[in-house]
């Protein structure tokens, strides 16, 4: 497929056409459909209202109880990044802190790293994720327990142990199999 830092279109054209999509039209259409400011409420609304503060200093609570003052502005300012790509770089600001996750931390995997976001931002991220939540059931495979409601990212643990065995235990056919180890601690 690739040679010297040249691609082969014909092989690019033949892996790309071989994937079997599986967004629909109507998915895509519901995925492209401009943002309502019911939704941009609803998923204000589904923030806990006092968590983490960003470096405006708001949590979701002051959003949530001058919702009737400043929820026209705050949709318009949500619709504007969401469908035109126009974000205040205020709202862009990010603290990242380091929290602790031993009493005297010596290394950067002792510390647990958080980004204090301002409101606007997650909410803008928020409505997106209520989006994608009602198609990711059917196009995500029901081996990836990561991404599955109701299911640990530690039940992989379970596959990883079955996959070896099997490949170990694998000593006739032609077919080959191979597994990959990969680092899920970040995941």
């Amino acid at each position: 497929m690739f040679t010297a830092g040249v691609v082969d279109q014909e092989a690019v054209c033949a892996t790309l056409d071989s994937i079997q999509p599986c967004v629909s039209d109507e998915m895509n259409q519901n995925l492209c459909a401009p943002y309502s400011a019911e939704e941009v409420k609803v998923a204000l609304f589904q923030m806990y209202p006092t968590k983490s503060l960003g470096p405006d200093g708001m949590p979701p609570l002051f959003y949530q109880h001058y919702w009737e003052t400043i929820g026209d502005e705050v949709t318009l300012a949500v619709q504007n990044f969401l469908h035109y790509g126009q974000l205040l770089k205020e709202i862009n600001f990010t603290h990242v802190c380091l929290i602790p996750k031993v009493a005297n931390p010596q290394h950067m995997a002792d510390l647990r790293p958080i980004a204090l976001c301002n409101v606007i931002y997650k909410l803008c991220s928020k409505v997106i994720a209520n989006c994608l939540k009602l198609i990711l059931p059917q196009i995500i495979s029901p081996f990836q327990s990561a991404f599955v409601p109701g299911c640990l990212i530690t039940d992989n643990i379970l596959a990883a142990n079955e996959t070896a065995h099997f490949i170990h235990n694998k000593r006739s056919g032609q077919d080959g199999y191979l597994a990959l180890k990969l680092d899920l601690s970040k995941a």
